[in-house]
């Protein structure tokens, strides 16, 4: 029988086949979006993902804070600097951001000199210019964001990879191993120098951030190592291994590879489906991974059933709390956009949330972890 994570054709589309259909579909349309049937569909997108976040988005970050949070304190302990120091950083860094909102940059002598260090090397010193505490605290956190989200998807890519390997006895030398992850690494470094190319400020719920205004060279620079990387994985890795073994790579192994690309390159890019249905595709490969820990954690489990229902309700549930409710109501209790011009609750935990969720994530996903091979792996 053929190991999956759930079953080998849902897979496939769970994994990046579907978010190659829909692409295609998406750039075959994009000319006739003066056709009504086409083009309420595009307008209407942005509802429609913010729903499907709800069942998706939300609970995929969920689950990492339960498959971190649940393997006990042994666990927790012996991850600390991931599972207690990061977040409690975080946490400081909005709980400041809030109680010191309205202190001028300017006043802040360090800040100053920072800022006038970060021009002179070619970078934009608007990055910490402020002109308010608030501010600034809150453009480094959308930076960090952007930083850690690159890591993170193109890891979880290559973590699709390797596991559909182990399931097809594909076996890969080592030097293909860190070939195909330094290929797919060069993806997210293209990525962070693509959003910090041009210097300009940046709206998100109100607020303004600004990019780091990297010279406009590096653009074309990592898209070249981009490709080159690419061309070398499918000669050095698949091409290789055929010729070695005559076996080529399965669909389902290709589709997350392929789909990184697809999501990631300027030259593939739809905006409705950069922006909107990405984070969603992404959170779908993420959910076949936790879907196969639970479903082999509770495999035997009395009222297998009830628990399994009472995690996805959870799940659901928590994210709409954390990511919408709280934070909308503190909002409006609390009434920071009339004081600061944004949702200050709201963003801070989409940036809390979206970058722990990269730290614990690096922890939980290990091969070597001994939950990781029995339920993952097995």
């Amino acid at each position: 029988m053929q190991k999956a994570l759930t079953t080998r054709f849902l897979d496939f589309w769970l994994l990046g086949g579907a978010s190659i259909l829909v692409w295609l579909v998406m750039i075959s349309l994009q000319g006739f979006r003066g056709n009504w049937a086409v083009g309420q569909h595009f307008s209407q997108l942005t509802a429609t993902t913010l729903s499907l976040s709800l069942l998706v988005n939300y609970p995929h970050f969920l689950m990492s804070y339960k498959l971190a949070y649940t393997r006990g304190r042994s666990f927790v302990v012996g991850h600390w600097w991931q599972l207690i120091v990061v977040p409690i950083g975080l946490a400081g860094i909005f709980a400041a951001a809030y109680v010191f909102y309205d202190v001028p940059v300017r006043s802040l002598r360090v800040v100053s000199s920072a800022s006038q260090v970060v021009g002179a090397w070619g970078a934009n010193g608007q990055v910490l210019a402020g002109p308010r505490l608030g501010d600034l605290l809150f453009t480094a956190a959308f930076n960090l964001m952007v930083f850690t989200i690159g890591w993170h998807y193109t890891k979880q890519v290559f973590g699709c990879m390797m596991v559909y390997a182990h399931f097809d006895g594909y076996t890969l030398t080592k030097a293909q191993r860190d070939l195909t992850r330094w290929a797919l690494l060069s993806i997210w470094g293209m990525s962070f120098v693509d959003n910090n190319i041009g210097g300009d400020f940046r709206a998100w719920r109100g607020f303004s951030y600004s990019s780091l205004d990297l010279p406009d060279i590096a653009g074309p620079i990592s898209e070249l190592v981009v490709g080159a990387g690419f061309v070398l994985v499918l000669y050095k890795v698949f091409y290789a291994h055929y010729k070695a073994t005559g076996r080529r790579p399965s669909a389902n192994l290709i589709a997350p590879f392929l789909a990184l690309y697809v999501w990631w390159l300027p030259q593939t890019r739809q905006d409705e489906f950069y922006f909107l249905l990405v984070p969603f595709f992404h959170s779908l490969q993420y959910l076949a991974f936790a879907y196969k820990m639970e479903d082999a954690r509770l495999h035997g489990s009395h009222n297998r059933e009830l628990r399994a229902t009472l995690i996805v309700v959870g799940v659901v549930v928590l994210g709409w709390l954390a990511f919408e409710f709280v934070p909308d109501t503190m909002d409006s209790r609390l009434g920071t956009v009339d004081a600061w011009g944004m949702y200050f609750f709201f963003t801070s935990a989409m940036l809390f949330i979206n970058i722990h969720h990269y730290f614990i994530d690096n922890v939980v996903w290990r091969f070597k972890d001994p939950q990781v091979r029995a339920y993952l792996l097995g």
